[in-house]
């Protein structure tokens, strides 16, 4: 059976997740701007859509995923264009050391069961330059379990009606996506993501040599509620 990530990241994702736009996304790095140092990794980054705020900001930034159609979308972005690579978050595919500042925006941790998550948080880890930071921006997980929308539909702005059916396990969140095009094509895939609660960050960063330097709601800043948990992680 095919990995739900490598199913969920086709050309469609972007129609789903229209929403999550430029504007919000470089609203998203100003907040964290002034805790970052280049160079830059945005680890999983998607459609570039941080990563071209990043090079706006003036910093240093180079970005990976996994996903083809996403990269392709990337590449249509000039300030980003020749700063990508395709790779896997469990096996980064530049060299170790190298970042003073890694991120993983927008839910792109805990895709996998809990071992394989910790060894891809180690693999961060070994990026990081030694005075280096770490981003990881999640879901409150108390917020998705309290409000959790088991049904929704919408039609998008092309046509496409977007049907997400949604449920919890004691630690994940699991959605189940159908996309009906106006041309009748249709396609469903999943998603399943880990839910970490506020104690449980601690005790996965500590044995792979990072530490809780802060943890804010929102990546707007520390005075914004967005319901995330983004946690600012770093070595001892």
């Amino acid at each position: 059976m095919t990995p739900w990530w490598k199913a969920a990241f086709g050309e469609d994702y972007l129609a789903v997740y229209a929403h999550r736009d430029d504007a919000q996304g470089a609203a998203e790095i100003a907040g964290i701007l002034p805790h970052l140092r280049g160079p830059v990794l945005d680890a999983g980054c998607g459609g570039g859509r941080h990563l071209a705020a990043l090079r706006a900001a003036g910093l240093t930034a180079v970005g990976f995923d996994l996903s083809q159609p996403l990269l392709t979308a990337a590449r249509e972005r000039p300030a980003v264009r020749g700063r990508i690579t395709r790779g896997d978050l469990r096996a980064i595919p530049l060299a170790d050391g190298a970042f003073a500042s890694v991120l993983v925006l927008f839910t792109a941790f805990g895709y996998f069961d809990d071992e394989a998550n910790a060894a891809t948080l180690q693999g961060l880890e070994r990026h990081l330059t030694s005075d280096g930071l770490l981003i990881l921006d999640l879901p409150d997980a108390a917020w998705v379990r309290a409000t959790l929308v088991p049904h929704s539909e919408r039609t998008t702005a092309t046509g496409i009606r977007i049907t997400e059916d949604r449920s919890l396990t004691p630690t994940r969140v699991e959605k189940q996506v159908t996309l009906v095009h106006p041309d009748g094509r249709q396609r469903t895939y999943r998603e399943s993501v880990r839910l970490y609660d506020d104690a449980d960050l601690p005790r996965l960063a500590t044995p792979v040599g990072l530490r809780v330097a802060d943890c804010w709601p929102s990546l707007r800043g520390p005075d914004q509620d967005d319901h995330r948990r983004v946690w600012f992680l770093r070595r001892p």
